[in-house]
């Protein structure tokens, strides 16, 4: 692999077998470059001027830094939490009736997730709320269990899973030990449209100020830090890191300069 070359800024966001390194050509402030006036407007501290905010979309599809930034979190709660495939069930929850009273969701969840514990011992988890084109919602959940998870029958004449939800139908689902960044598998199949062959599609039927994910207490977080750039040849060098992609993004500066992210995932094995 080709090393990234020297950045005034490299930041390692850990997410269990999964690293993201972010090379950027600056330094981020260390307080906010804005500040709020009102509900509409904000003052730009390093000119003094005042803009507007813009207007709050009806849905997530409308504004794309809003999908991605989403699409990332989940990605990378999804791979700090995967001790190993094995370890997770995904979970799929639909209602018998076409309901669409978003207000019900919560209280049946914690029910379901409260029986499932009973049955399977402690587990962590985060779910995906879906409204489908007829406004009727169902969800996707991800279980991560500690060790080995447990065996879980799908079938029609044996299904526990669905016992415990008794809202409607319901698939389990495990995987194979070689994805090797579950988040990005788990991230593309929650929101790709692949009857239509587009990325991202399903996110365009969230409302505005609807969570796109829900996650239990004990969930981690990625952990992110600044390191040099002896760290990253030395991380990246290693024998037990493999490079499953880079990309390249780029943003207009406050002084209209166009400058580049290189934003590299590897996978410590």
């Amino acid at each position: 692999m080709a090393f990234c070359e020297a950045r005034p800024y490299i930041k390692a966001i850990e997410e269990g077998n999964v690293v993201v390194v972010r090379h950027c050509p600056f330094v981020p402030p260390e307080e906010s470059r804005i500040e709020k006036l009102s509900d509409t407007h904000y003052l730009v501290k390093s000119s003094g001027e005042v803009r507007r905010y813009r207007d709050r979309s009806e849905v997530k599809g409308d504004n794309l830094d809003s999908v991605r930034r989403s699409m990332n979190r989940l990605k990378a709660i999804i791979n700090a939490n995967c001790a190993s495939n094995d370890s997770v069930r995904f979970v799929t929850l639909t209602y018998a009736e076409n309901m669409t009273d978003n207000s019900r969701i919560t209280p049946d969840v914690r029910q379901f997730f409260k029986r499932m514990r009973r049955a399977y011992g402690r587990f962590e988890y985060l779910y995906v709320k879906e409204r489908q084109a007829r406004g009727a919602w169902h969800m996707h959940c991800v279980l991560f269990f500690e060790g080995e998870a447990p065996f879980m029958p799908n079938t029609e004449e044996d299904h526990p899973v669905r016992d415990a939800w008794g809202h409607g139908w319901v698939n389990v689902q495990g995987f194979s030990g070689d994805i090797n960044n579950l988040g990005n598998y788990l991230a593309a199949y929650l929101t790709d449209d692949d009857g239509q062959g587009k990325k991202g599609a399903r996110l365009a039927n969230y409302e505005s100020g609807v969570r796109l994910y829900n996650c239990s207490r004990g969930i981690r977080r990625p952990r992110e830090v600044q390191i040099t750039h002896e760290d990253y040849m030395e991380f990246a060098s290693d024998e037990h890191t493999y490079l499953l992609s880079e990309n390249e993004g780029g943003f207009t500066d406050g002084g209209g300069s166009r400058r580049k992210v290189v934003s590299q995932i590897f996978a410590v094995i």
